[in-house]
């Protein structure tokens, strides 16, 4: 036997035919299988790169819309509450000058029904002091029990007696 043949350490010509066909098929996959993977790869790491950009950058305009919306919520509650405050002041303005409206309507009734009571309590006592000679006559002819006016004496008493009350009632009232 052959000390080559013996011995497994020292290769024969399979070994280099299948280092051969290794390398071969180790060119061809490096040349033409890993560069389109490679590829795809790559654009997959920019892709998930450009998405946390992007999320990072929509994050930020998140918060800065959240701010912004924040702000104009408190100012248009600010103005809402200026202007609840500026109709409550016209509404309590518009009802004290209704008021005031009313109160003044309201001494004008009273100030005319004032008046008309007075001007018919004047016209009653006129008449009434009228109606007082002749009341006067007649109860003093039946007390007397005679026509006191038929009496000329009497009558111009009674008469003179009914201007002096026209007098008293005219200063008095």
């Amino acid at each position: 036997m052959d000390l080559a043949q013996e011995n497994f350490l020292i290769p024969n010509g399979t070994f280099f035919v299948v280092l051969i066909i290794f390398v071969i098929v180790l060119v061809v996959v490096g040349k033409l299988v890993v560069p389109p993977i490679r590829k795809v790869l790559e654009e997959r790491e920019q892709l998930v790169h450009q998405t946390h950009l992007d999320h990072r950058d929509a994050t930020k305009s998140f918060e800065d819309a959240e701010s912004e919306y924040r702000t104009a919520l408190k100012g248009a509650r600010v103005e809402a509450t200026g202007i609840r405050d500026e109709a409550r002041a016209k509404g309590t303005e518009q009802l004290e000058e209704m008021r005031g409206r009313a109160t003044e309507a309201s001494d004008a009734v009273q100030r005319e029904t004032s008046e008309q009571l007075a001007a018919e309590g004047q016209r009653a006592a006129s008449e009434a002091h009228a109606e007082l000679g002749r009341l006067a006559s007649g109860l003093a002819s039946r007390v007397l029990g005679f026509d006191v006016a038929s009496d000329p004496k009497l009558s111009a008493s009674v008469d003179r007696i009914s201007a002096k009350e026209d007098e008293k009632s005219g200063t008095v009232g």
